[in-house]
């Protein structure tokens, strides 16, 4: 893996950071908190079960900034009066975060190979497919196989789709009397209204198989806060 990052410091009223990875993680095991892979079909031969992990991220990007905005006394812009008074003294923030496609695998549910162990189909082709919420991999690439039948499609061998959002805050902090003050802070998270998409259907012979029917972030949404602190 690698990691390259740049950043400036908060200085004369802003900084940012921006960070890079580029990152590969295996194993033979599913990731208990969130697995997208099932246990191995043949516990005799772990070796075959071997692939991506299932929280295998192969890039990701984070960019995020802070900035004064440049009103108000001893800034650029409307420096005194009313236009100083309503709009000096505001920070806006954001985080802007990227990543590449999470890992998957195709199983046969129809396939028992065994008490808690995931049947998988056979690969006659190539997986990659339309990348579309309706067909996300090409479904023809896997064959069913007779239950008892060790697959050999593999274990996280599809990705499914990246995921992006942006979120932002705007805040000022006004003084009240002597050492009470009051923070008003808006922030909106997935500012873009982007829809992030969950992994599709995965299990060969489901009538829906391939066809995406879940999200893996929430719309945009906003939330207003009032803090007093003294």
């Amino acid at each position: 893996g690698a990691d390259l990052s740049l950043e400036r410091r908060f200085n004369n009223g802003y900084g940012f950071r921006a960070s890079y990875t580029l990152g590969e993680s295996r194993d033979q095991a599913p990731e208990h908190l969130a697995a997208s892979s099932g246990r191995p079909q043949n516990g005799r031969d772990l070796s075959s079960w071997e692939g991506p992990s299932d929280f295998d991220v192969r890039h990701r990007f984070v960019g995020s900034f802070v900035a004064e905005l440049p009103f108000g006394a001893g800034r650029r812009w409307a420096t005194s009066g009313p236009a100083a008074a309503v709009l000096g003294g505001w920070t806006l923030s954001g985080i802007y975060t990227a990543r590449s496609g999470l890992p998957f695998t195709v199983t046969q549910s129809s396939n028992n190979v065994g008490q808690g162990a995931t049947g998988l189909p056979n690969l006659v082709g190539d997986p990659e497919g339309e990348r579309t919420v309706e067909k996300w991999f090409n479904t023809a690439a896997f064959e069913a196989v007779p239950s008892g039948t060790f697959g050999n499609a593999g274990r996280n061998i599809v990705r499914g789709p990246r995921y992006a959002t942006f979120d932002t805050s705007l805040q000022r902090r006004f003084p009240i009397r002597g050492s009470v003050n009051a923070t008003l802070r808006w922030d909106v998270f997935n500012v873009t209204n982007r829809a992030n998409f969950g992994l599709p259907n995965r299990n060969v012979g489901s009538g829906n198989i391939g066809t995406i029917t879940s999200l893996a972030g929430d719309g945009r949404i906003m939330q207003f806060a009032l803090r007093i602190e003294f």
